[in-house]
């Protein structure tokens, strides 16, 4: 699969004329997704394409400023229906986009363990919420967790990666505790 623009994404139409993806957007009346990129030089104008004609224009000219992160076009379909109405990504995704990228209704829930570490009210308590799970969580809760702290977690194995969420978790905790002293 090609991988699909994300924010931040600078690619070049011709050589020394860099643009940058501002982000992927959804037309209103068609629902179709649409690219909203900016010059990086002269007037700095803001322009949109349709996104399969980004993707047709653009083909391997993309080169995103964080490489490793890929994203395939069946995740893409489903965050950017999310951004209809407000709805869940899974409530707006066609059937036509279901069956193409084989999207069945379980890979769009929110996950039980997300929504109790994201209610939990201290972080203690979204410690102890990882700890009692921590079997069950995978790459996917790592990122949505550490996007929540606002802290960062290398790519790595699974368990460097909860490491590193835990320490940061726990660094957090400290300092959440000397605070109410």
């Amino acid at each position: 699969m090609r991988k699909l623009p994300r924010p931040g994404d600078i690619f070049y139409l011709e050589k020394d004329k860099p643009y940058q993806v501002i982000t992927i957007g959804i037309h209103k009346e068609t629902c179709e997704n649409m690219v909203i990129y900016q010059a990086l030089f002269g007037d700095f104008k803001t322009f949109v394409l349709p996104l399969s004609k980004f993707m047709n224009e653009m083909q391997d000219n993309i080169k995103g400023t964080d490489t490793d992160r890929k994203e395939t076009e069946k995740d893409a379909v489903i965050r950017n229906a999310g951004n209809v109405a407000g709805k869940s990504g899974e409530d707006n995704v066609s059937v036509n986009d279901k069956n193409k990228f084989n999207i069945s209704d379980d890979d769009n829930k929110v996950n039980d363990i997300l929504l109790s570490f994201l209610d939990a009210k201290s972080y203690s308590k979204k410690l102890e919420i990882i700890t009692t799970n921590i079997k069950a969580i995978d790459d996917r809760l790592i990122n949505n967790m550490a996007a929540s702290l606002d802290c960062t977690v290398n790519d790595g194995p699974l368990e460097q990666r909860l490491q590193e969420l835990i320490y940061c978790l726990k660094q957090m905790s400290r300092f959440e505790d000397r605070r109410l002293r």
